[in-house]
């Protein structure tokens, strides 16, 4: 399955189509540390402060370097992915006009990547797809995005988490981070 997704990756690659890799994580907690220096039988752990509610993360990368994400409080089904899609694509066409010919979405084979909405949304707007293995992480790079997300302390500033403070997030906040030029 890696050889027959590198002979399709690497020619598209190769004549510069733009790869756009979406995923998506959750952050149920702000302290990403797992061990810490402690003295023989001791736990080598250190104790999560839980956010209540926990935080879906959408997120795209694409390979110009460029990060579209939103955080929501819903659990992720094709319905919110479909959402997120329509909101990607609004970002890409205010962008750059003729995203659609230069750009292939890679996208894994969860089942609210593969649902019969999100597939004919993607359909009716003729966007190209390849679709990984579900749990293809070396083959996915927005996991980096999410691994150097999820490393270390998210909060140091120890402010309150919970409901009411979370709740002043809109349902679905959408985010462009642009590194690139």
């Amino acid at each position: 399955m890696r050889q027959q997704y590198a002979l399709v990756m690497l020619p598209l690659l190769e004549k510069g189509t733009r790869i756009l890799n979406i995923d998506e994580s959750w952050l149920n907690e702000t302290n990403f540390v797992r061990k810490i220096w402690c003295p023989p039988q001791s736990p080598a752990t250190v104790q999560t402060r839980p956010i209540s509610y926990r935080i879906a993360l959408i997120a795209a990368l694409d390979t110009e370097g460029c990060i579209y994400y939103s955080l929501t409080q819903a659990n992720t089904d094709q319905n919110v992915m479909l959402v997120y899609l329509q909101y990607l694509v609004e970002q890409l066409d205010l962008s750059r006009p003729s995203w659609r010919d230069e750009t292939v979405l890679l996208l894994d084979g969860a089942r609210y990547h593969t649902g019969s909405k999100v597939r004919e949304y993607l359909r009716k707007l003729d966007l190209q797809v390849i679709w990984s293995a579900p749990y293809s992480y070396s083959t996915a790079p927005i996991e980096m995005v999410f691994g150097n997300l999820k490393f270390g302390e998210l909060n140091a500033d120890k402010k309150a988490t919970g409901k009411k403070v979370i709740i002043s997030f809109h349902f679905f906040h959408f985010l462009v981070f642009k590194p690139c030029s």
